[in-house]
């Protein structure tokens, strides 16, 4: 038994120090420039990536690697927004035209999209101190619904302006925005918009003409397959229901749906069809 006991205890530290390597690996930056690929359009343009409620640099970090690995887009940039608002900045911008990615990283979870929203637009006006005036976003689950919010009320003329927007997994009209419930919640979509409105949704279909002009739109949705039309936590009814809210204000609104394992809530971010169609959405 003792014997037994070693080898688990052995091998349950080499499975930690492999986390902590790969932890580190996603977490930190890599030194060196990009490989320049043919059918790659390079420019200083930031992309920023938020995750949702409870996510960490596991949201993105894996998705950050690979294009990194690639030679599409580099790391440059963490930004830690702590419990108290302040910002943390590791990393900085070059001039490399190296398609720069920037990870936006919060601390203290919150329940609403409301604050996340207003943290969103300090990291804004931060980089609009750095001289950043064009970014790219790229929101994950609640992360996308905070920066819609984000962008119709606080996108003034001291932040960047926003090229492009991709949107993951977002519940555009759920009654809980950062909370799985039992059952899926889901006003069904039909050809006229959704049978109902929830007050977040509201909300948006009200203030929808302050969007930014030009701005071009992503929105992908995760479907397993399974019966429940959804993504294990967002129903594609709530994720598509964007389309509605955009259907005046913008001309340049695409949609992705990816379907089964790869189409769950937090797989969806690793989803090998996803990277490639933000890059041709982003980079091509």
């Amino acid at each position: 038994m003792k014997k037994i006991a070693k080898l688990v205890a052995l091998l349950l530290s080499f499975l930690s120090v492999i986390g902590l390597v790969y932890y580190a690996q996603i977490r930190y930056f890599s030194p060196g420039t990009l490989t320049k690929q043919k059918g790659v359009r390079y420019s200083n343009i930031p992309t920023v990536f938020i995750h949702g409620y409870q996510g960490s640099s596991l949201s993105f970090g894996p998705l950050l690697k690979q294009l990194e690995s690639e030679n599409i887009a580099k790391r440059e940039m963490t930004i830690v927004v702590k419990s108290d608002g302040k910002l943390s900045v590791e990393g900085e911008l070059t001039n490399n035209h190296d398609n720069p990615t920037i990870m936006v990283l919060f601390s203290e979870d919150v329940t609403d999209e409301i604050q996340q929203s207003k943290w969103i637009a300090k990291v804004m006006h931060y980089l609009y101190q750095q001289h950043v005036t064009t970014l790219n976003l790229v929101a994950h689950s609640m992360g996308g619904v905070s920066t819609l919010r984000y962008l119709l009320e606080y996108a003034d003329n001291k932040v960047p302006r926003v090229a492009k927007l991709i949107t993951i997994a977002a519940p555009f009209n759920d009654l809980e925005i950062a909370e799985d419930t039992e059952e899926i919640f889901a006003y069904e979509l039909t050809e006229d918009g959704p049978v109902g409105q929830t007050p977040i949704y509201e909300y948006f279909d009200q203030a929808m003409n302050r969007l930014p002009n030009n701005l071009a739109i992503l929105n992908v949705a995760g479907d397993l397959q399974d019966g429940t039309d959804s993504d294990g936590s967002v129903s594609t009814h709530s994720a598509f229901s964007l389309r509605f809210l955009l259907q005046k204000h913008t001309k340049n609104y695409q949609e992705l749906l990816i379907k089964g394992r790869s189409g769950g809530h937090s797989a969806i971010t690793r989803s090998k069809k996803l990277r490639d169609n933000l890059i041709a959405f982003l980079w091509r």
